[in-house]
């Protein structure tokens, strides 16, 4: 039997559902009966029969019950049986913008998660948030076709699970999708930097893997971080301002400012305090910024090193780290994500660090165990998390150093740009294998 179903428009029936003799024993049913159907937030009650005009993998289902739960009919379907349910599926969203123009111009990457789709199946719509209808529970969108390998335009209803792959999504949105299909929406949650360190702080756990950081409030006090620790980085806490990061430095009666982005350092003379308040100022809001501790790093070239993990939930709901990549920045940069040289972490920890087989695998576990540990306690918060990246850095001493951790769509083309495009569609189809399981179908 194949391992996955297609449906087929019964035009000589009305309100019937009909299976292969074959198909129905397999799911459960020896005679006539009458189940609910369901496809997405969709469902409907219709008594089920069997055909031999059917091939094994063909369902039979009449007009109106088609365009009542508006399935599509060119997905390949897995059926599942729960108590007098039948469900067609997987149906995974996802939500992937706030408008259609906002969609349109990532379909074409988006057809990357379904590279796969022989292992996935089911029904996958990609839409906006314009583009729901909250009164009749249905969403205009685009489809994937397995047979053309395109979206097509459309309206259905809403899917059994939902992939967040937007900042656009308020908490009221998200609870509204939570109260029509459960917890079956994933990345339901935006948290800033600092918000994501003090959660992070607060765990006995990873605190410890942090560096020292405090919340922008006055020069007075990023003057005192200074003196403290003489190199300080200042941040945006915004998610969407990741160029806002600045280097400070101070060396007797100069303060030496650095624009990371540009590679520009200023080098300003000050006789008071004051002054140097002044400059602070003029750069910096309070409560918009974080002050952090700058991690002193080990380089090559001259070239800044980090490290992204890659950290999602895979098909049995259980964190994995994918992989790990260092991150190498222009020479003369504090920022190794302008522009950076990017390959496996594994073997620029061995090259740069010196370490041998035995001792590089130690700490790249290290690594891994404590990006997962960190998703965690983001988790332990009550949302709902499975796609993630964690930035690490390792200082010259070998110490592990939690800078951040991305959960609002991290980009995972680091892979392709490390040359291994074969992770990158794997890492993909972990999170749609996950969707998958969210929507009822391991």
């Amino acid at each position: 039997m194949e391992s996955f179903f297609r449906l087929r428009r019964d035009q000589d029936s009305e309100g019937v559902i009909r299976l292969h003799p074959e198909v129905a024993k397999f799911i459960g049913i020896t005679r006539w009966t009458e189940r609910i159907f369901f496809f997405g937030s969709q469902s409907l009650k219709a008594p089920v029969y069997t055909s031999h005009n059917l091939q094994e993998n063909e369902v039979g289902i009449s007009s109106d019950i088609l365009d009542h739960l508006n399935i599509p009919l060119n997905c390949h379907y897995e059926i599942l049986l729960k108590g007098d349910e039948i469900h067609f599926g997987p149906f995974i969203g996802i939500l992937a913008g706030n408008s259609f123009n906002s969609i349109n111009s990532q379909l074409e990457d988006l057809l990357d998660y379904l590279l796969y789709y022989s292992e996935i199946k089911g029904a996958v719509l990609v839409f906006s948030l314009d583009g729901v209808n909250k009164e009749d529970q249905t969403i205009k969108g685009y489809l994937f076709n397995p047979r053309s390998k395109q979206w097509e335009k459309g309206t259905f209803p809403y899917p059994s699970s939902i992939f967040v792959l937007t900042k656009k999504a308020s908490s009221r949105w998200i609870k509204h999708f939570q109260s029509v299909i459960g917890d079956a929406v994933f990345n339901d949650f935006h948290y800033n930097k600092w918000n994501i360190h003090k959660i992070l702080e607060s765990s006995y756990i990873v605190k410890d893997y942090l560096p020292h950081s405090i919340l922008y409030e006055s020069p007075e006090e990023l003057y005192s971080f200074l003196e403290k620790y003489s190199k300080v980085m200042v941040k945006s806490i915004s998610t969407t301002k990741e160029s806002y990061i600045y280097k400070i430095s101070k060396e007797n009666n100069y303060i030496i400012f650095t624009n990371p982005k540009k590679g520009e350092s200023k080098k300003i003379r000050f006789s008071e305090k004051n002054q140097a308040y002044e400059l602070f100022a003029k750069y910096f809001k309070a409560g918009e910024y974080m002050i952090q501790q700058s991690i002193e790093l080990q380089t090559t070239h001259d070239r800044t090193i980090d490290f992204r993990v890659i950290v999602i939930k895979n098909s049995k709901g259980k964190w994995q780290a994918m992989n790990m990549f260092a991150r190498q920045g222009k020479p003369g940069t504090v920022l190794s994500n302008i522009y950076p040289f990017v390959e496996l972490g594994k073997e620029t920890l061995k090259e740069v660090w010196d370490l041998n087989e035995v001792k590089t695998a130690m700490l790249v576990k290290e690594i891994a165990d404590k990006s997962i540990e960190a998703v965690k306690v983001i988790e332990e918060k009550g949302v709902h998390f499975a796609n993630a990246s964690v930035d690490v850095k390792v200082d010259e001493n070998e110490a592990i150093w939690i800078l951040d951790v991305q959960h609002r769509n991290p980009s995972h083309e680091i892979a392709l740009v490390a040359g291994f495009p074969d992770l990158y569609y794997e890492i993909l189809k972990t999170n749609m294998l996950y969707a998958k399981k969210l929507a009822g179908f391991n």
